[in-house]
């Protein structure tokens, strides 16, 4: 009898489910290889896009009717936010341009230089524009290629994040023991002496190590409902775990080190949950270690403290704990420079300066107390700089995704959250979600393409599953 059953609306000629599931991590592993930084000038982006096409235009041929119903509204809202990025990049009328607001200066100059009758369009850097309407193409990919994807498939794809969270952990490793012009770093603009990993910046490397804590806590869940036990994978989601909660701190990234305690924390109690209620009680063997249940549930939160105490004693860099203590977070560029942000805001709040004009828009408003040899390259609060550079469409556009989200959240239900069932992603895909959200308030990781497709293939998962298939442990 077959393991699994296929649908009468499989579209001609499509591959088999097996090789759909592979491509989609092929996919996964090819955006986190070449997708880890945020810059427009990065020499891989044309690559990952291009790649991003191919496999777009490869799985709108694999998926049906139903897929496409499926993820109707996400596509809806990409599409959305897409138009607006290209309505910002069509000229306007000279005397419609001169009344945006915050163009004064620039209307000014033309007048002055006798060009007064340009057209011009809303984006104040339309090549930075144009950029972020090309970068469009990676989450529109991830949303067509993830959404053909069975329960089994999406098991797979979460342990392919969890290879790719060690991966990047152990290339942090190298990075810092080779040195800051070693060929471990991918980008050239990046933290030189910080463990960043597969990404150009050591916060989005933290935030993805965060993730991968709590992907493998899921996993590790999982595999202690499972009737037929594989102690070698028990053993080895357990390590990852707690190896992976000690990377975030010596990460040194401050919203890392809070991301990887809330990810620990919760990753522990739906382990702890699932362990308590099946595991000791349902194996053989139980009689022997029931009477130590106790002592052994709270093991992994002694072995962990262990793993942190010898980890800094050992390290003689900078972490996330030495960053807190060491250094005034009131003197950070980050809080220096936000009075002249929220000027910005309060400038470009109606149809914005433009995707990706940040930097450039911020050089007209920085002060001269705030001149420095470097660039300021981000708001370094995500929410404020959407509606810096796209305006209420933009804020519009995003409200109505975070309601649709919810909306989600709601019908999935929240009943046995904590102690889930085997393959439930709710808690973890929630809890991730939160966290780059909460983090995307001092930082920008939802800019970087590899984690955008984290959060699209989390939002799948979480808003509009696929139907389980039922298979044979």
């Amino acid at each position: 009898m077959s393991r699994r059953t296929t649908g009468a609306s499989r579209p001609k000629g499509a591959s088999s489910p097996d090789m759909q599931g592979w491509i989609a991590i092929l996919f996964l592993v090819f955006v986190f290889l070449t997708g880890g930084g945020s810059r427009s000038d990065t020499a891989s982006l044309a690559f990952l896009r291009g790649g991003a096409v191919l496999f777009a235009f490869w799985a709108a041929f694999q998926i049906d009717g139903a897929d496409w119903r499926r993820i109707r509204i996400p596509l809806l809202l990409l599409g959305a936010m897409t138009a607006w990025i290209f309505v910002q990049l069509i000229p306007l009328p000279p005397s419609m341009w001169h009344g945006l607001p915050g163009r004064e200066a620039i209307a000014a100059a033309d007048r002055l230089l006798g060009q007064a009758d340009l057209w011009r369009p809303i984006s104040l850097t339309p090549s930075q524009s144009l950029d972020s309407l090309l970068a469009m193409v990676v989450p529109f990919a991830a949303l067509i290629v993830f959404s053909r994807g069975s329960a089994d498939d999406n098991s797979r794809l979460l342990f392919a994040l969890v290879c790719l969270a060690c991966l990047s952990f152990l290339l942090g490793f190298v990075q810092i023991l080779s040195g800051p012009s070693s060929g471990a770093y991918f980008y050239r603009i990046t933290n030189s002496h910080a463990m960043v990993g597969l990404f150009a910046n050591r916060n989005h490397n933290a935030m993805f190590l965060a993730s991968g804590v709590l992907i493998s806590a899921a996993l590790l869940r999982d595999e202690l409902m499972r009737r037929q036990k594989r102690g070698l994978v028990r053993v080895g989601l357990s390590v990852v775990g707690l190896g992976l909660t000690v990377a975030t701190i010596l990460v040194g990234s401050r919203a890392g080190l809070a991301a990887g305690a809330v990810a620990f924390a919760v990753g522990y109690l739906m382990v702890g949950s699932a362990w308590r209620s099946r595991a000791v009680q349902g194996e053989r063997g139980a009689s022997l270690l029931r009477p130590y249940a106790g002592w052994l549930f709270y093991l992994p939160v002694v072995i962990m403290a262990a793993l942190l105490g010898l980890a800094l004693w050992a390290s003689d860099r900078s972490t996330a704990l030495t960053r807190i203590v060491g250094q005034d977070v009131a003197a950070d560029m980050r809080v220096r420079a936000w009075a002249t942000v929220q000027s910005m805001l309060d400038t470009h709040w109606v149809m914005g300066s433009g995707f990706g004009s940040f930097p450039d828009v911020y050089k007209i408003f920085e002060p001269d107390h705030l001149l420095q040899p470097s660039y300021f390259n981000h708001a370094h609060n995500d929410w404020v700089e959407i509606i810096i550079t796209g305006g209420l469409p933009a804020a519009i556009i995003l409200l109505v995704t975070i309601l649709w989200i919810l909306r989600g959240l709601r019908r999935g239900g929240l009943r046995g959250l904590i102690k889930g069932h085997r393959g439930d992603i709710r808690l973890p895909a929630m809890v991730i979600l939160l966290l780059l959200a909460a983090g995307s308030v001092v930082d920008y990781s939802l800019r970087v393409p590899s984690i955008q497709v984290l959060a699209v293939l989390l939002i799948i998962l979480l808003c509009c599953p696929k139907s389980a298939i039922t298979r044979p442990d």
